[in-house]
């Protein structure tokens, strides 16, 4: 009985531990649903989406991130936010600011991580960014569907991968997988 709870103990700590050791891009260290470095960017547009798997199941959960990337930049990202109300009473959606120092005409790709079997994929769709755009709402999001698992490496909020191991950082300070 005794190392019935003793065993209990240590797996309730290797659970509450776990986020520590996740695999979790580098995409939202802070956690508020921004893009950590806006302040580069002059101009932002608005993607409010939902992510499908081929059979059309909304993937979307808690925990779960969505990222917008032009030529392996990231430029924009968002947390899985419950829709209130409508249609899509109950599914999470992904309400995300998109950043560019250009007008226009770049090509923005996305990736979703799913976090309950932390993995990255691919998304099919991509925009051509458009400053002040808006693209999608709460009532009529926009569908992104996946298309395959990621082939991007898994970086940490402290830059390190899966393992553990640093990335090196290039001179703007940001692990070299997530320019």
């Amino acid at each position: 009985m005794k190392s019935c709870r003793y065993l209990y103990g240590i797996l309730v700590l290797l659970f509450s531990l776990n986020p520590l050791f996740s695999g979790t891009p580098n995409w939202d260290c802070d956690e508020d649903g921004v893009l950590d470095n806006l302040n580069d960017f002059q101009n932002n547009g608005s993607i409010t989406s939902i992510v499908l798997d081929g059979s059309g199941t909304n993937l979307g959960s808690p925990g779960d991130l969505l990222a917008s990337f032009v030529d392996g930049e990231q430029r924009g990202a968002a947390i899985a936010t419950e829709i209130p109300f409508g249609p899509n009473a109950g599914q999470y959606s992904f309400l995300m600011l998109s950043y560019s120092n250009a007008a226009s005409g770049e090509t923005m790709s996305f990736k979703f991580y799913d976090n309950e079997s932390d993995t990255i994929y691919d998304l099919v769709e991509t925009y051509e960014f458009v400053s002040d755009m808006t693209e999608g709402n709460v009532v009529s999001p926009d569908i992104l569907t996946v298309s395959g698992l990621s082939s991007d490496p898994c970086i940490d909020c402290d830059g390190n991968d899966c393992a553990g191991v640093a990335e090196y950082r290039g001179d703007d300070g940001v692990a070299d997988a997530c320019d």
